[in-house]
């Protein structure tokens, strides 16, 4: 769940989101190629097929001629974008709203993801798509309610595009730069393919199974991460399923150790919020798959880590 003193933790932190690196981190394993092929079995078609390469970060294709990301990744009009059938399309424009950005491009992207519209996002199965950094050294602490002091790993690792799970565990109104948003957090025991995202993550993106379809949830903004483990040490950016007793950025204690987890969350533009479906409703052209997306769209309106890449 999305715990009030991770929101104290929010305070401490400072904001950056680093764009520029690749690959998700997650909770058992540091293996450089796990998950860097698209997901099959169960997952099969769970978003894979959508994404794109954005100067270094996932691009969504949403329509024929449109990506969306997250806008503090920034990029300039006449950029290239590598569709996800890895031919080369130059942007035309770009419309951002809050921390959502849709690119125009030339030509004509192959296959585009369909919208998530809803409201449950809480309760559906989740896959998350990223380029950040990997599972790094582990970052250990002091703890005197835990004998095995590991909290997370240090960010480092591969550079490629990788796949994980996860489940948003709250929705907020008004986050700063984001406006509505999705929460998730970084489970000790979230099974296997448990993943939170790190520094070059920006822009990736979350698909939600609705029915036999999975929809695209989410672009992600941002993740709690910058941590020292002694109130005087040296500030280290971290993927953590556990925060308790570490200090924040300004040397105070974050929140107290305490016997059970208290995971670090990550946070996503929501894409079902009224006044983002009638944003992207706006900016794609119609007639077209989407005119059920812009119908509801218009009927609904009626230690988080920053940086903008270089």
């Amino acid at each position: 769940m999305f715990h009030p003193r991770s929101r104290s933790f929010a305070a401490a932190a400072i904001l950056v989101l680093a764009p520029a690196a690749r690959a998700i981190v997650f909770v058992s394993t540091g293996d450089v190629l796990h998950n860097t092929t698209a997901p099959t079995g169960d997952l099969v078609d769970s978003g894979w097929q959508y994404l794109g390469n954005w100067n270094g970060v996932v691009g969504t294709q949403i329509s024929p001629n449109q990506f969306i990301t997250a806008a503090h990744v920034g990029g300039a009009i006449g950029d290239a974008f590598v569709g996800s059938n890895g031919q080369t399309y130059t942007t035309t424009s770009v419309a951002t709203q809050n921390d959502l950005a849709i690119w125009t491009v030339t030509g004509t992207l192959p296959t585009f993801a369909p919208l998530y519209t809803g409201s449950s996002e809480t309760t559906l199965d989740m896959v998350m798509f990223g380029r950040g950094l990997g599972r790094g050294e582990e970052l250990r602490a002091p703890s005197a309610t835990d004998a095995n002091n590991l909290r997370g790993w240090v960010w480092g690792g591969s550079r490629a595009l990788r796949w994980g799970v996860n489940q948003f565990d709250a929705a907020l109104t008004n986050f700063p730069v984001v406006g509505s948003a999705l929460v998730a957090d970084f489970d000790r025991n979230g099974g296997a393919e448990e993943a939170t995202v790190a520094s070059g993550d920006s822009g990736g993106a979350n698909f939600v199974r609705n029915g036999s379809q999975w929809q695209l949830a989410g672009i992600i903004y941002g993740v709690q991460a910058n941590v020292r483990t002694t109130p005087s040490g040296t500030t280290v950016s971290a993927a953590l399923y556990d925060f308790g007793g570490l200090y924040g950025t300004d040397g105070n204690l974050i929140v107290a150790d305490r016997p059970t987890d208290i995971p670090a969350s990550f946070i996503v533009s929501r894409i079902s919020a009224p006044e983002n479906l009638t944003f992207i409703a706006a900016q794609v052209p119609e007639p077209s798959t989407y005119a059920a997306c812009a119908a509801a769209g218009l009927a609904a309106a009626g230690f988080w880590l920053r940086r903008r890449r270089a």
